[in-house]
């Protein structure tokens, strides 16, 4: 009857009694993904793992209701006890591996890769997130290495080409970093991502036309995110068109939130002589992030030296 709070209620006694069933955990998961009971989760796995310390299915279970009550150290550490308990739980390495990568820890994300890879052979879709980490750390010959890898064993791998790319433009070797990008298009051209970084590689290359196409292109794809509106906004910037960099900054902002677009938008006022709305716009963004107040000096250097700004700056500091 698809009732997945009776199930749950009924499942959680079996859970005891059956700490090696696979497809009962499996069930009590998608029992609290339909219902969103996580705390309760949370306490009934705890409760399990009391009486079960090595069943790796209630730590997968745990991980990911912790996941979703904001608990991450503790998510983190659920999943690596689910596959330090069953070594071949592929799914443990998975979500634990994807969770670092989300909390900007890569080297401990790497470290779930190689330790899964060790079991069994990985495939181009793990090869590709192992590049992404070796980029993040630094290693960029080996991002290159296993992204080239990927492609072997699959050549239609979007996210690999999208990746060989970054690798390029991470050392500014543009002109392969901008083939590499295109052939990742050419697979899934409704990837905003994608279009950001070809963007990018293209204003590296001094290809302005191409590389406002990719902006603009990133934009329409994630009028929600961020990060495509800045990089357009300082585009415009920084090629001399402040009225276009506003108006792309009144239209993000309707679309869009965060710190980072108000310190933009306060420094477009200040550069056109809008001081009053400027300040008013700058207590906003200080107010959203105090710790991103460096970046208005990258739009408007000249904040650097007003004894207003830095007063207000050391009000909120």
């Amino acid at each position: 009857m698809k009732d997945y709070l009776i199930q749950f209620a009924l499942l959680r006694e079996r859970a005891f009694r059956e700490p090696n069933n696979r497809t009962l955990f499996r069930q009590l998961l998608l029992c609290t993904e339909m219902i969103g009971n996580h705390a309760e989760s949370r306490e009934l796995y705890e409760s399990v793992l009391d009486e079960h310390p090595y069943c790796s299915y209630a730590w997968y279970n745990l991980g990911w209701a912790c996941v979703q009550l904001e608990a991450p150290e503790v998510a983190l550490e659920a999943f690596e006890y689910a596959y330090i308990t069953q070594p071949y739980f592929e799914e443990a390495y998975l979500a634990c591996a994807e969770l670092a990568v989300q909390r900007g820890l890569h080297r401990r994300a790497l470290q779930c890769y190689l330790e899964m890879n060790a079991h069994a052979e990985a495939d181009s879709e793990v090869l590709v997130r192992m590049g992404e980490c070796y980029l993040e750390l630094g290693d960029v010959r080996m991002a290159k290495k296993l992204c080239r890898r990927a492609l072997r064993l699959d050549p239609y791998h979007a996210e690999a080409y999208f990746r060989l790319g970054t690798c390029f433009a991470a050392v500014k070797d543009y002109r392969p970093a901008a083939r590499w990008l295109r052939q990742a298009l050419r697979l899934e051209e409704r990837r905003e991502e994608f279009h950001l970084a070809l963007a990018i590689v293209y204003n590296g290359l001094g290809q302005a036309p191409q590389a406002l196409v990719h902006f603009r292109r990133s934009v329409d794809l994630a009028p929600e995110e961020p990060a495509a509106w800045l990089h357009l906004a300082e585009f415009l910037l920084f090629s001399g068109d402040l009225a276009q960099a506003k108006e792309v900054l009144e239209q993000a902002l309707e679309h869009a939130s965060g710190a980072e677009l108000l310190y933009c938008w306060a420094a477009c006022q200040f550069l056109s002589g809008d001081r009053t709305n400027a300040v008013r716009t700058l207590r906003q963004a200080l107010s959203a992030d105090v710790s991103r107040h460096p970046d208005i000096f990258r739009w408007a250097p000249a904040l650097r030296d007003d004894v207003e700004i830095q007063g207000l700056l050391s009000s909120y500091q």
